[in-house]
């Protein structure tokens, strides 16, 4: 079965929250989010704002990809609380990128990210189950963490339910 597996979640939405300040947020010159001001807001402890410069550092938006600088705002923002946050540092273990691959890492982290409300946490941690990376192959464990994904708004963990349901017709 091929299941996608969402590598970073949310980059074009950061690359846009990069440019302009949130809504809620105070937008101008004197905003955090002003260019350049993603730092400075990360610095200031906004876990989102760490998320997000790791998502544009990650893909390299406007800037020189550093896998390894995403891993450590990565790491900030899913410690400060930051569920996203966990799920891509998840996919960085499981990728090897910017660390060394570690799929106990990465199925701990998307645990973590799924439990705060991730979806794109809970599909990656079902697309694990799935496939029997880092944990024994679980065919109906998948299912519910797919269905989780796409009842939180996850088209990936949608089309993943779809072929997660194809797989489990074809095992009976």
């Amino acid at each position: 079965m091929a299941l996608a597996v969402g590598a970073l979640g949310c980059s074009a939405f950061a690359a846009t929250r990069a440019l302009a300040a949130p809504e809620g947020e105070p937008a101008g010159n004197d905003s955090p989010w002003a260019s350049g001001g993603i730092e400075l807001a990360c610095e200031q402890g906004l876990a989102s704002a760490c998320n997000d410069l790791g998502v544009t550092l990650q893909k390299g938006l406007g800037v020189p990809r550093d896998s390894r600088a995403a891993f450590r705002l990565f790491d900030r923002a899913c410690e400060a609380g930051e569920a996203e946050a966990c799920s891509n540092l998840g996919a960085l273990y499981q990728a090897g990128a910017g660390t060394e691959m570690d799929l106990e890492a990465a199925l701990s982290h998307y645990t973590r990210a799924c439990r705060a409300g991730s979806a794109l946490g809970c599909s990656n941690l079902g697309a694990l189950y799935a496939e029997g990376k880092g944990v024994r192959r679980d065919a109906l464990e998948a299912y519910d963490l797919f269905t989780r994904a796409c009842d939180r708004g996850s088209a990936m963990g949608c089309n993943n339910l779809i072929a997660s349901r194809t797989s489990i017709v074809a095992e009976r």
